[in-house]
Formats: C-alpha cells, sequence, structure tokens
C-alpha cells in the first residue's frame, strides 16, 4: 500500500482519528498495520498532514473519500481541537452520504456515557477551549460528539489490544459493502449451497487425518469447482456462498464474468480488492500480474470466486496454482464445461496436483416445487400461482425445464402476454426440448418485433455497462423508439437497468444475442452488424472490400485508424475503445456514425477533417484533454452532438467554446477536479437540459450567461470548496424543475432571482455551512414541492414559507433552525416534517393554530419542543 500520505485520486476505505500521546504507539498503530496487511485501504492521521487551525489539503480530501471512520476515544482526545474538527467533519459527511458512510467509534479507555456528555470529563475539556475558539465552533463539536452512535463499534474493556483489533478488522471488512454481491430480487433457496457449504470445509479442525496422523491437505487450500449448462444459477449460487462466508476470510475478491473482462483488469481487480489499491500500480503484462499475485497472496487466507470461465488461460493466469494462496483458502471456480479447468484432478497424481485440492460440483435443475415458486414469482408476482393456474403452471414448468434463467425469462413472457393467449405461447413451449436452453429463450425472442429484436441485440453486443440515456440519443437519431422497446424487454427479463442507470444482462443472454449476430455469417465476420475486434478479427479492418452490413466495431486492442480502413464501413453507427487514434484525412467519411466511445483519447490529435456530421454521443472521459485541445475544431462541425460525456477529465481546467454545439442536450462534468472556469458560450445552448458538476471541487461559479438556458431543468452542485459566484440571471431559467447544492463550503447566498424560478418543484441545499440565510422570496416559488436544508446553518424560515400552497416535504434535520414559523402550519398540502435533531429550537410549535390536515411524517427526535396536540 501507498504511504498514508500519498492519497491523491485514491478513495480511503477507513479514516483512523486519534490522539496521538494516548495511542499512537500502541494501541493504533497496531490497528493500522493489521488493516492494511488485511488489503484495507487506511488512512492514519499522522500530524504532519495538519495545517494552520482549518481541516485543509490532503487530510480533508481524505475525510470526504473516506467510507469509514473510527475515531479512537481516549481521555485525552476531547482536548485536541483537532480530533474535535475531524469528528464533526465526519458527521457531517455522514449526513450527507446517504447511508454510504457510517461511524464506528473505539471507545478505548472511555465509556459510550463520557463521549455522549453526560459525564465531566469531555465536557471539562469542551469548557476549556471556548475562550480560544468561542462557543459557537465549540457548540458544533459538543453537538458532533453527542450524534456520535454507541450502539456500534468497540469497548476496550477486559479485552487485549490483539483480540479486540482481530475483532474490529473483521468487523470492517463486513462494512465495507463493495464486497458483498448484490442477489436476484426473486431468490429461491436451494439444496446447492448445504453441498457447497461441505465442500468449502472451511472449519480449520478438519483438514487434519486423525487416524493417518496427517494433514489431508498440506496447504490448506482448496479449489471448489462448480459446473453446469448456462442458465442454471452458478453464479448467483456462488454469489450467496461468497456472501454468507465473506466474515471467515481476511482477504477476498469475486471476479464477475471473467470471459467479458481483459484478463490484465481482472488480474488487477484481484490484487486491489486483496491488498488494496496500490498493489495493482505498474502491472503491465499478465506475467507481471501472475508474480504479483504468486508473491502478495502466498501466505495470505483468502477467498476468491473466478466466475463464468471459457478458458483454461483464464485460471492459468488468475488462480494458477495452489502455491499461490495460503493455507485455508478457499478458490471458488464457475464453469460450463469442468474440462476447462487446466489442473490434473485424479487421485493418483503428485500432491501438487492431487484430488485432495479440488472439489466439484455440478449444479443441477432446480427441483419441482422450488421451479414452480421461481415461476409464479414471474408470472403472478407471488410465491405461489393462483389456485386457478396451478396445473397450467406445472405443465409449463415441466416443458421449458428447471433452469432459473429460462424460468426468470419465460415467467416474465406470460407476465408480458395477455392469458387469453397463453395457451397458445404454452403450444410453441411443447415443441422445444426442455434441455436446449438457447432454443427456450428464443421463444421469447421471437416474441419482439423487427425493432425491438434491433435494440436487444444492439444492447447485447456493445451497450452493457453503457448509460441507457445515451443509446436512447443513438436510437432515436436512427429512426426508432427506444423507449416501449426498452419496457417491454424489462418486462419479459431481458434486460436490467443497474441502479447507475446502465444496461446489464445476463450473460446466456446476451451470449445468446451474440450468437445471433454471428449465426447471420459464421464465415466471414465483415457481413456481420457487429464485430469485436482484436488479434483474431483484425483482417475485417485490412480487406480492401467494403462491408456495408458492420454497424458497430468495438476495439479490444490499440490501434490507429486510417481513412482508407474506415471508409469500408459507409454504415458504421457505433465505434468503441479505448486508446484508440485516427490518423489521416476522414473528409466525408463515417456519415452514419452517431456514437464514438473514445476513452482515454490522446492528448495530440492526428486526425484531420473528423466529421462525422451525424454524430449525437461523444465521449472523451478520463482524457488528457484540455480546452485547447486540437480536436475540438473539428468536433465543432457536428452540428447534431447531443451528448459530450467530459467527466474524469484531470487536464481540464477551463471548458471549450460550446458556440457550435447548439443542439447539445447533455453536458457530463462530474469529477473534473481542475475545472475552475464554464465559458460564457454556455449560454448558446439551448437545449441543454442538464448540468451536473459533482466534485468539481475547483470551480469558482456559473458565467451570467448560463440564465439563457431556456431549456435547463436541472442543476447539481457537489463538493465545491472555494469561493462560489451565482449569478442573478439564475431566475431567468423558467424550465429549471430541480436546484440541488451538496456539501459547498463557497456559497454564502442564494441569489435574489431565485424568486423567479416559477417553476422549480425540488431545493435541496445541504451541507452548505457558509449559507446562513434563505431569501425571502422564497415565498414566491409556488411549484415548489420539497425543500430540504439537512445539515445547514440556516438558523430562519422566512413567514413568506406560508405562501407555498404545494409544498408537500421540508427535511431540515441537524440545521441551525432555531424556530419553526407559525405560518408553515397554514401549509394544509404539508405530508412530511422532519425537524428531528434541530437542538437550537428555542419556541414551541402553536399546533392549535395549525391545520396540516394532510401530514404524515412528523420527526421531532432530539428537539426541545415538549407537547403534541
Amino acid at each position: 500500500m501507498a504511504p498514508a500520505t500519498h492519497i491523491s485520486g485514491m478513495e480511503f476505505e477507513v479514516f483512523l482519528s486519534f490522539r496521538g500521546p494516548d495511542t499512537r504507539r500502541n494501541f493504533t498503530s497496531c490497528l493500522y498495520r493489521e488493516m492494511v496487511e488485511k488489503g484495507i485501504r487506511v488512512f492514519k492521521d499522522d500530524k504532519e498532514l495538519r495545517v494552520g487551525e482549518k481541516i485543509s489539503g490532503n487530510l480533508l480530501q481524505a475525510l470526504d473519500d473516506t467510507r469509514i471512520y473510527i475515531p479512537i476515544f481516549s481521555k485525552g482526545f476531547a482536548s485536541s481541537p483537532w480530533c474535535l474538527r475531524e469528528v464533526a467533519h465526519m458527521v457531517d459527511c455522514i449526513s450527507k452520504s446517504d447511508g454510504k458512510k457510517e461511524i464506528l467509534p473505539v471507545f478505548f479507555d472511555v465509556e459510550p456515557n463520557d463521549v455522549k456528555l453526560k459525564t465531566e470529563l469531555y465536557k471539562n475539556a469542551l469548557s476549556e477551549h471556548e475562550g480560544k475558539y468561542g462557543p459557537e465552533e465549540v457548540k458544533r463539536w459538543a453537538d458532533a460528539l453527542v450524534e456520535v452512535p454507541t450502539t456500534v463499534g468497540w469497548t476496550l474493556g477486559e479485552k487485549e489490544f490483539g483480540e479486540l483489533i482481530g475483532s474490529i478488522v473483521r468487523d470492517v471488512q463486513l462494512k465495507l459493502k463493495m464486497k458483498i454481491r448484490c442477489l436476484p430480487d426473486h431468490l429461491v433457496k436451494v439444496d446447492d449451497e448445504k453441498v457447497i457449504e461441505e465442500l468449502l470445509d472451511v472449519n480449520p479442525d478438519d483438514v487434519f487425518d486423525q487416524k493417518k496422523k496427517r494433514r489431508k491437505n498440506p496447504d490448506g487450500v482448496r479449489f471448489i469447482i462448480i459446473h453446469g449448462i448456462g442458465g442454471i444459477g452458478k453464479s448467483t449460487l456462488a454469489k450467496v456462498i461468497f456472501n454468507k462466508f465473506l466474515s471467515k476470510f481476511s482477504y477476498s475478491s469475486f471476479l464477475e464474468d471473467v470471459q467479458g473482462h481483459r484478463l490484465l483488469d481482472m488480474q488487477k481487480k484481484l490484487l486491489s480488492d486483496t491488498l488494496g489499491e496500490s498493489s495493482a500500480y505498474g502491472i503491465h503484462d499478465t506475467n507481471d500480474g501472475i508474480n504479483r499475485i504468486r508473491n502478495g497472496l502466498s501466505k495470505k487466507k483468502v477467498m476468491v470466486v473466478v466466475d463464468n470461465v471459457n478458458d483454461k488461460e483464464q485460471l492459468k493466469n488468475l488462480a494458477g496454482s495452489y502455491k499461490w494462496f495460503g493455507f485455508g483458502s478457499r478458490i471458488i471456480i464457475t464453469v460450463r464445461d469442468k474440462r476447462t479447468i487446466p489442473y490434473r484432478t485424479m487421485p493418483d497424481e503428485d500432491n501438487q496436483t492431487g484430488s485432495s485440492y479440488y472439489r466439484y460440483h455440478q449444479v443441477e435443475e432446480m427441483p419441482l416445487d422450488r421451479a414452480i415458486m421461481l415461476f409464479s414469482k414471474h408470472a403472478f408476482r407471488s410465491d405461489t400461482p393462483p389456485k386457478d393456474w396451478h396445473n397450467f403452471s406445472v405443465e409449463v414448468v415441466s416443458s421449458i425445464g428447471r433452469l432459473p434463467l429460462t424460468l426468470e425469462v419465460m415467467g416474465s413472457l406470460f407476465a408480458n402476454t395477455d392469458r387469453s393467449e397463453w395457451h397458445e405461447t404454452f403450444k410453441d413451449l411443447e415443441q422445444v426440448p426442455c434441455e436446449e436452453v438457447r432454443k427456450t429463450l428464443m421463444i421469447s425472442l421471437n416474441k419482439l418485433d423487427l425493432r425491438k429484436r434491433e435494440i436487444f441485440l444492439d444492447i447485447a453486443c456493445f451497450c452493457i455497462g453503457e448509460d441507457t440515456t445515451h443509446a436512447y440519443y443513438m436510437w432515436d437519431d436512427c429512426g426508432y423508439s427506444p423507449r416501449r422497446a426498452i419496457d417491454d424487454l424489462l418486462l419479459m427479463s431481458l434486460i436490467k437497468i443497474d441502479e447507475y442507470n446502465k444496461f446489464w444482462m445476463h450473460d446466456e443472454i446476451r451470449d445468446l444475442g451474440r450468437y445471433i449476430v454471428k449465426e447471420e455469417n459464421l464465415g466471414d465476420a465483415r457481413k456481420r452488424r457487429w464485430v469485436w475486434i482484436d488479434e483474431n478479427t483484425l483482417d475485417v479492418l485490412t480487406s480492401n472490400e467494403e462491408n456495408p452490413a458492420v454497424r458497430a466495431l468495438s476495439l479490444g486492442i490499440s490501434h490507429d485508424f486510417t481513412p482508407k480502413e474506415l471508409a469500408r464501413f459507409p454504415n458504421l453507427r457505433f465505434l468503441g475503445g479505448e486508446r484508440m487514434n485516427f490518423v489521416g484525412n476522414f473528409k466525408n467519411l463515417l456519415p452514419n456514425l452517431r456514437w464514438l466511445s473514445w476513452r482515454y483519447c490522446p492528448e495530440n490529435i492526428r486526425a484531420r477533417n473528423l466529421q462525422p456530421v451525424n454524430l449525437v454521443v461523444l465521449n472523451l472521459s478520463r482524457s488528457k484533454i484540455t480546452h485547447k485541445w486540437g480536436g475540438w475544431r473539428q468536433i465543432q462541425m457536428v452540428k447534431k452532438l447531443k451528448v459530450l460525456d467530459l467527466s474524469w477529465c484531470p487536464w481540464l481546467t477551463a471548458t471549450p467554446d460550446f458556440s457550435e454545439f447548439g443542439k447539445l442536450e447533455k453536458l457530463i462534468l462530474t469529477r473534473c477536479t481542475k475545472l475552475s472556469t464554464i465559458d460564457s458560450s454556455i449560454g448558446k445552448l439551448k437545449q441543454l437540459s442538464a448540468l451536473n458538476f459533482e466534485g468539481c471541487s475547483s470551480l469558482q461559479g456559473l458565467p451570467k450567461e448560463i440564465g439563457s438556458l431556456e431549456c435547463l431543468s436541472e442543476i447539481f452542485l457537489c463538493s465545491t470548496r472555494k469561493h462560489f459566484k451565482f449569478p442573478e440571471t439564475l431566475g431567468n431559467l423558467k424550465s429549471l424543475t430541480k436546484f440541488e447544492i451538496f456539501h459547498c463550503r463557497g456559497i454564502n447566498q442564494l441569489p435574489q432571482s431565485i424568486r423567479k424560478l416559477t417553476n422549480l418543484t425540488h431545493l435541496i441545499l445541504r451541507e452548505c455551512e457558509t449559507l446562513r440565510e434563505l431569501p425571502d422570496s422564497l415565498g414566491e416559488l409556488e411549484s415548489l414541492v420539497e425543500l430540504g436544508i439537512r445539515r445547514s446553518f440556516i438558523s430562519t424560515l422566512p413567514d413568506s414559507i406560508g405562501n407555498l400552497k404545494r409544498l408537500k416535504v421540508i427535511r431540515m434535520a441537524r440545521s441551525r433552525i432555531q424556530a419553526i414559523p407559525y405560518a408553515l402550519g397554514q401549509v394544509v398540502t404539508l405530508k412530511v416534517l422532519d425537524a428531528s435533531c434541530c437542538w437550537h429550537i428555542k419556541d414551541e410549535i402553536p399546533w392549535e393554530k395549525w391545520s396540516l390536515t394532510h401530514l404524515r411524517t412528523l420527526d421531532l427526535y432530539m428537539t426541545t419542543i415538549s407537547t403534541l396536540p
């Protein structure tokens, strides 16, 4: 792991806060080293990083980027203003994390009541700080201490350091949610779980053969091979087992869908998951990756899942030998054909590959009763079918087989079909042998009309993992109607959309889609609609023949395109790859290209006239481009561009000139950490609908020209740290419906013109420490439905709030609000009022004058309000 002070660009999992003289040289150092050994990315607050009287710089970045905070409360903890500042900032970060972060305290030589200020220990320490830091700051520290949870965390008590440290590390590993695998919504438990648990044999006492007085397995490493046909539930079973036994292992990694990723990327993920992110730095080839894995994990007890293996080389590069892993390790492998496993497993072979290391389990079809349950969950949305449909369900399940994937897809097909047509659909199923999974799935695909089928194949071939809206723009421009098609594909369980609004598809269905494409012309890739370019298909680019059938090219290798090569693809509409380039004059080429995914594009562009006239989506994310990049002039000639993705561009300090991007609807600038200036030409983006500046920590303000964006419906600001200025022209945004500001320290006030935002429905102002008041013109926001000021320093609500006749939700928890105004009681539409932990409220609520007949949620937890109507 990199030294603790080198934190640039790295997300930490744990932040340790402590008072040095109390615990640095004993408990904290041991805990830190143990966490590093276990592969946890941990930041230890070292004194050298503290600058001045305020948290800033690297230390602030570490606090903001950490997932779990562990303050180590000792007798002298509250005597340190710095420790108190850190705790206050931790509590602030927790409030804006939507449950993604948490504080797990260690009560080293104090009791929880000391931290909760129920004894004199910390109270006295806080009193001594008031003279230097003022009552307001000390009150903030006190509020934070009181809010630290005491029902979680650890108390030293009579435990030895080693015992407590082991407990902390084990619990933290469980808390790191990124390791827990998501399971299907309609999971049905199967008996295979018990079998796999027995094969895992995680009890260390069982590795010794008492009769022969020697270990059954000298190195205690075991490979569990889960095999079976596609769609039978191997990956889901592996996820269930992984989640269940995660706490038994110090190091773990789940390598999902190995066949769909580069081996080098999988090696880096394995190292990063187990030994920390820095362990994967500087790996340039798979041989280097093998050495890193073997050297780094040979003495570590690990649980690794290598999912969806289809080639021997994948295992040779990821789990090549039992010698790569430490005593007690368990390697779970899912594979369709067990012959893919490159190991000899007969009992009479040498110890290195002897049968004691390998256990096999073939996943069979589900029992009939559980298969009916799974089918019913999808077809009828219940655990059992309606009484009149039970026999029909038995017949269907018997016909299609008892594979989870086919049960889900066919159940969804029935749910999406009028019941009057069910018997006709069942007749189609009866013609297909139940063991032929693809033929069964094809019945569902055959229900799709031509356009929906085209969209399905596009997703299977090149849209998995891509933002759905980007694909919508491409399909819309090609004359398709994607929204209805996507809804139908979702209802039929042929695709899914994840929490990040990206497409996902089961590998069996993905493979079926790609098989259909290959079947169009098995012998000649140039005649297929989609081609994956690697060393084996590079001849597609070098051929002298025109390839009108190809509509999508995806590159898995680095390549410099020439005009001659791309001229052979007149109907290409998608082109994607990382670290590709264009060399030469591309004038009048790529007339049908709609989507160019050019991640990691180079700083120096070598193309001329690269102007695909029908391009609507351009992804330049993670590139080293600047606002002076040579490619902007060529891109400006693309008049139809609707999506421009510039996220994670580390060198971008200012946006380019947008004058020629008149059709742009979506501009993505997230995590451009050096972006400080938005070019005034943004005012010419008359069709722009959303602006997202999440993580643009250097942004100083918005230009006045933003008031010209007549279609802008959403502004999202997060983590701005410099003085930030809004223009008065903000009030001109008549289409703005959502205005959200999170964790922005540089915003002192909202512009008075905000009163003109008459269509604004959501105004969220969380974690804005420097914003102390709301303008009285708030009452003029006639469409406002939700007002959020959680964790804000706002102390009063204007009386004009009574004019908000559509207001339904107010969230002000942990704010500095001192009184709930009488006028609020006249907002009869109010349904939710959350004033929890508003310790500054001084007055009772005049309940007798309120008429909130629609109120459903009232939260006054930890306030001084003592009466209810």
